[in-house]
């Protein structure tokens, strides 16, 4: 079976932070923004469309849970939640902490700009954010989503 997920064959990092039944819930790979996380069905799919009722049924949950997580440790103004499958073809869903200090970063490098555009934020971010962020530690912000995620009084 074709790998949707990674088109090229080229070696992925993965920094799973929550698996269920039918999603997984990694750290981006290409984007080093403290909680940006990638869900994924474990089911490879085109289209929402070809999704089973049951992993649909799973998949509000699975986001809801996972933008918590996000929100109660990083404390962003926004979490984005975006489907594109550009890059790649599979289903997969970006939620992105829009944090005060990035959308800092944002206006210092677009003066002209007078409001937030989540989809040109994100864009720009990930051209910006490919490599580790001087003072900024990603997997500690993951291990802090991990235990958030692990709490007795989460039902995931």
């Amino acid at each position: 079976m074709r790998d949707l997920t990674n088109p090229a064959g080229q070696a992925r990092i993965r920094l799973l932070v929550l698996a269920n039944e039918h999603f997984t819930v990694e750290a981006c790979s290409n984007c080093y923004i403290p909680g940006y996380l990638i869900v994924m069905p474990r089911q490879a799919v085109e289209s929402l469309a070809q999704m089973t009722s049951e992993a649909l049924a799973s998949l509000g949950p699975t986001l809801a849970v996972a933008t918590a997580a996000t929100e109660a440790v990083v404390r962003p103004q926004r979490v984005y939640c975006a489907l594109f499958s550009e890059e790649t073809r599979a289903v997969h869903f970006h939620l992105f902490p829009r944090t005060e200090w990035l959308t800092a970063k944002y206006f210092d490098g677009h003066p002209n700009d007078t409001e937030v555009s989540g989809p040109r934020l994100l864009d720009w971010a990930r051209r910006i954010f490919q490599k580790p962020i001087v003072g900024m530690d990603r997997e500690e912000t993951l291990e802090k989503i991990r235990t958030w995620l692990t709490s007795p009084s989460i039902e995931i």
